[in-house]
């Protein structure tokens, strides 16, 4: 990456992390006109996040500056969102995700959803403080492929083993992979709910989605 174009992602992760909500549309129409990748906003924002979640769990941040975080983001991915856009001629598949109950942090929901959606994926975004009855209405639906959440707090967790249980009774968890992620997940809490992946990183995550994918597809045909 150029010199030039590191200094302009280092004033567009201060503007973020400064939450200037005021300035980032501005900010991030003149670094792509100047040639930045849009890429480069969705790593930015990513590590921005890190850092707004971890001030978040020592309670250094609050519920506020959580929300401001999303709108940025949300204006963010609005300019970004065009220029990502998969050519690959087939969906990959479809995407249900959302925040569970108990937890309206939505930055890194909508960071995996807008490079699923870059990626070929189908995403139905439910938002946030989603009940476990919404998703599987959600996944119902959509005939979502699969069912991602992401939650910041550990309340969620019990939302998240509770979506487990209704789609195991409703006959959809042989259908869906559940995929979740967010700061505060963790492997041995993954197996525990008994989801089928878990992931802190969002290109990693979109990577375990594809794998899953490939292996149901294998399942089903024998390859």
């Amino acid at each position: 990456m150029a010199k030039g174009k590191q200094d302009a992602m280092v004033r567009f992760r201060e503007l973020f992390l400064s939450f200037r909500i005021d300035a980032i549309d501005r900010e991030v129409a003149a670094l792509l006109g100047s040639g930045v990748a849009p890429r480069m906003f969705v790593d930015t924002c990513r590590g921005c996040m890190e850092v707004i979640g971890r001030k978040f769990e020592k309670g250094e941040y609050y519920l506020p500056e959580l929300v401001v975080a999303g709108e940025m983001f949300k204006s963010v991915s609005g300019r970004i969102r065009p220029l990502l856009k998969s050519d690959r001629a087939e969906a990959e598949g479809t995407m249900v995700l959302g925040t569970p109950q108990g937890d309206i942090h939505n930055l890194g929901k909508d960071i995996f959803g807008v490079l699923a959606e870059s990626g070929g994926f189908t995403v139905h975004d439910l938002g946030v403080d989603v009940a476990p009855e919404a998703f599987v209405r959600g996944v119902e639906e959509t005939g979502a492929d699969v069912l991602g959440m992401s939650a910041l707090i550990t309340a969620a967790f019990k939302p998240m083993e509770e979506v487990v249980r209704l789609l195991e009774r409703g006959g959809l968890r042989d259908r869906v992979r559940v995929v979740i992620g967010g700061g505060v997940t963790t492997r041995s809490m993954a197996r525990r709910i008994k989801v089928d992946a878990q992931t802190q990183d969002a290109y990693e995550g979109l990577k375990q989605v594809r794998n899953l994918l490939k292996r149901k597809r294998c399942m089903s045909t024998s390859c």
